[in-house]
Formats: structure tokens, sequence, C-alpha cells
């Protein structure tokens, strides 16, 4: 048997050293890395240290700056009694029978789309209007207006304030 040069002699060391000391790593880094995947169960997320009567709530922790911003956003819009959005005219009309005519137009729309509101004015000095819906974004509104063009040729879009939309949270 040949006898190894001293270079070679220390580059098989040092790979030895090498591959000792992953393998070290290895079995200590492995362990950890399977408990970090076993994941928590339904139990320890319910009760996640707090008292069995508070397993059931969800606390969320936030800014103080979030609760000001939302009291400042209700100040403003409480006097405008709605909020900037959008409704489709469908008719307007100042003659002798606009009167009339704006209240059949109305009744004839709610009969045809009872799931969009409609609402007739009056505006100084002789104008009856119908306009319809109350949609958030332009977006919503052009969806039904596509929608309702045939029956309504005059309809168009405008912007309003719109009634506030409640949603029932169950």
């Amino acid at each position: 048997m040949r006898s190894l040069t001293r270079g070679a002699r220390q580059s098989m060391m040092s790979n030895l050293m090498k591959s000792l000391l992953l393998a070290t790593l290895f079995s200590t880094l492995l362990p950890l890395s399977l408990t970090a995947q076993r994941g928590l169960g339904v139990e320890e997320l319910m009760n996640d240290g707090r008292p069995r009567y508070m397993a059931d709530r969800l606390v969320v922790l936030q800014d103080p700056a979030i609760d000001t911003l939302v009291s400042r956003h209700i100040l403003m819009n409480a006097s405008k009694n709605g909020l900037d959005g959008w409704r489709i005219q469908i008719y307007r009309g100042g003659h002798r029978t606009a009167n009339e005519d704006s209240n059949k137009i109305c009744a004839q729309f709610m009969d045809e789309y009872p799931d969009i509101p409609a609402y007739r004015t009056f505006d100084r000095p002789n104008w009856f209007k119908v306009k319809v819906g109350d949609f958030r974004t332009r977006e919503e509104a052009a969806k039904v207006f596509f929608e309702i063009q045939s029956k309504y040729p005059d309809a168009y879009l405008i912007r309003d304030v719109i009634a506030f939309k409640t949603q029932v949270v169950k």
C-alpha cells in the first residue's frame, strides 16, 4: 500500500471533518424541523393558553388609529344621509304630464326589477326624475345599465348620494 502524501492526507482529513460536521448538524436539526411541521391540534388552537371561558373568542389586536379613522369617516358622512356612489337615471321630464309619467315609469321599473330600488324626485323649476339603484362603483352601475338599456333607451349613469346598504352578519 502506498503512503499518502501530506497534501492528500490533509485533504482527506478536511473532507472527513466536513462530513462529520454535516452529520452532526443534520442529526441536531432534523428533530427540530419535524416538530415544526407537526402543527397544533384543534384543542391547542382553541385554548391558546387562555382560560376555558375565553376559548371560543377571537382576540383582534389592531392599531388604535384604525378606530379613529373609522370614527372620522362616519362623522364626515353622517351629514350626507348616504355616501357617494352611482345611480341610473331612467327618466327626466319637465312637461305638463311629467308628474304622471314619472310615477308610471317608477312603478313599472319596480315591477320589472323588484330587487333594485327606485327613487322619484322633483327638482325645481319643473323637472321630475326617476333614478334607480344604489351602486358603490361605476362598474356595478354599468352592469345593470347594460341590462336595462333596451327597455329604457334614455337612461344614463349619474353620480349621486346613495343609501347605506346594511348587511346582516350571521
